[in-house]
């Protein structure tokens, strides 16, 4: 009996050390497989933390732009038009100094108008809100007003008082206009 087994292990013998290496480059593999995967998980990770840090520096630049004082065509009229006669440069400077106001003018004259047009509108539902209720008032103030009203006086607050907030709280990005995580 200890013949056959020394025979078989005689003849097995040579096979052990290639059945060891196939085990070790199995284990190498599966190793450099799991290497592999974290390298490219960190890869992502490491791609989206600079899209963030991209993000991030296009949202101060854009902020950076945004609070610079406006260039008025008039004072530049005047700098640029010392040699003119005057009769030319005062009415060219009134001229933009108007246009100046008038561009100005354009955002919170239409801010103003939504934001009217709006209380009208509100105005106009609570007035039927109280014939249709009997005067209740309160039962009126409850029916007129919605979730979408809290969500836009939420969102007016937190325009006015930080745009981070927004940001925050609903996700996005001021450069992309797509929502953001996290």
């Amino acid at each position: 009996m200890l013949t056959i087994i020394a025979a078989i292990l005689g003849f097995a013998g040579p096979f052990v050390p290639e059945l060891i290496k196939l085990f070790r480059q199995k284990q190498d593999n599966t190793h450099e497989i799991a290497m592999m995967e974290l390298q490219a998980k960190a890869a992502a990770a490491n791609h989206m933390y600079k899209v963030d840090e991209l993000n991030i520096s296009a949202d101060i630049t854009e902020m950076q732009t945004l609070r610079q004082p406006q260039q008025s065509f008039g004072v530049q009229i005047l700098d640029a038009a010392k040699d003119w006669p005057k009769f030319v440069v005062v009415p060219v400077f009134y001229l933009f100094a108007f246009l100046d106001f008038v561009t100005g003018m354009v955002r919170p004259i239409v801010t103003y108008s939504v934001v009217g047009f709006y209380f009208l509108y509100k105005w106009a539902m609570f007035d039927l809100a109280i014939k249709n209720s009997g005067g209740v008032w309160q039962q009126a103030m409850a029916t007129t007003w919605t979730e979408a009203d809290w969500a836009l006086l939420l969102s007016t607050v937190s325009y006015w008082f930080g745009s981070r907030v927004v940001k925050s709280a609903f996700g996005g990005s001021a450069n992309t206009g797509k929502a953001g995580g996290g």
